[in-house]
């Protein structure tokens, strides 16, 4: 509530009693009242750009990987990584983002949680069965499969997604055969295991998964990695949740990111103690009291090319 406060004061309030204050010293001829206008007009382009552009300007973003470790590449794999989708009613938007997941041909879809969230009146099971709705009539899939995991707004898990083609993981290991002889093991962790809690057994999940795969570990949040890093053998981890800190200042970044990792972690393809970590900034929005906003920090829909 407090930032919908500040947000509504710094593009409401705070524009009005400018644009009042330039007109008083403009009239009078007063130094100051020209350079009061600009401001106001810098803070309405802002408004415009983060509450009714960015927040459906969706992009694709690419990015490799070698996950050879110096043995001979045998393959490659590419997965989508979407995450967020956080929505209070299924529309346009939603089935673009989902369409142009398809439309990149992905071998493996990955949605690391939090697809349906109320806003201002409860629609969780109006948006939650258009939500099934639509990945039925969309047949969204891929040739390895299409996976998802929890999310913190996501509390009719797992039947948010059933009756759909998408496999949720909860604590489990999926496998799949890649080209080349390899296997990929997709270890999906629960909510709580992504926020980084028992983090003996987050490492004892991934041990199961053979060593001799490609181990990629999939959650809501990123803070997992911190029980994995330097410790154990994992070739890719995803995560969303930090929607990349929504609003980015530049030569700041993001001050807001809603996670105990660094901030440079919060969006796109970093090394974490020798884990590739990617991080979605997602295709929705925080809502509820929050306010609706993306400033320097757009949507999107990630690929990811690895080399294997």
């Amino acid at each position: 509530m407090a930032m919908r406060l500040l947000s509504q004061a710094l593009f409401g309030e705070l524009p009005l009693l400018g644009l009042i204050l330039a007109g008083r010293r403009l009239r009078a001829r007063r130094p100051g009242g020209m350079a009061l206008a600009l401001g106001v007009a810098l803070l309405l382009a802002v408004y415009v750009e983060a509450y009714h552009r960015e927040p459906r300007d969706l992009q694709v973003r690419r990015h490799t990987a070698d996950l050879t470790r110096g043995r001979p590449a045998t393959g490659r794999v590419r997965i989508v990584h979407l995450s967020d989708l956080q929505t209070d009613r299924v529309g346009a938007y939603e089935e673009r983002a989902l369409r142009q997941a398809l439309q990149e041909r992905p071998d493996l879809i990955v949605m690391t949680g939090d697809f349906v969230q109320p806003r201002l009146e409860d629609t969780r099971a109006r948006a939650g069965a258009d939500l099934r709705a639509l990945l039925r009539r969309l047949d969204f899939d891929a040739p390895l499969g299409a996976f998802a995991v929890q999310g913190d707004v996501d509390r009719d898990w797992p039947e948010l997604l059933a009756g759909t083609r998408v496999r949720c993981l909860t604590s489990e290991i999926a496998t799949v055969d890649l080209p080349g002889g390899r296997r990929l093991s997709l270890v999906g962790l629960t909510l709580q295991q992504s926020r980084g809690a028992a983090p003996s057994a987050i490492r004892a999940l991934v041990e199961r998964a053979p060593a001799a795969d490609l181990r990629v570990v999939i959650g809501h949040r990123p803070d997992f990695v911190v029980a994995l890093g330097g410790l154990l053998h994992v070739d890719l981890a995803l995560a969303g949740h930090t929607h990349g800190g929504q609003v980015v200042i530049p030569g700041l970044g993001p001050p807001v990111t809603h996670s105990s990792l660094p901030r440079r972690y919060a969006s796109g393809l970093n090394s974490y103690e020798g884990i590739p970590l990617h991080v979605s900034t997602g295709i929705g929005m925080e809502r509820r009291n929050a306010p609706q906003i993306r400033f320097l920090c757009p949507p999107e829909v990630a690929v990811l090319d690895l080399t294997y």
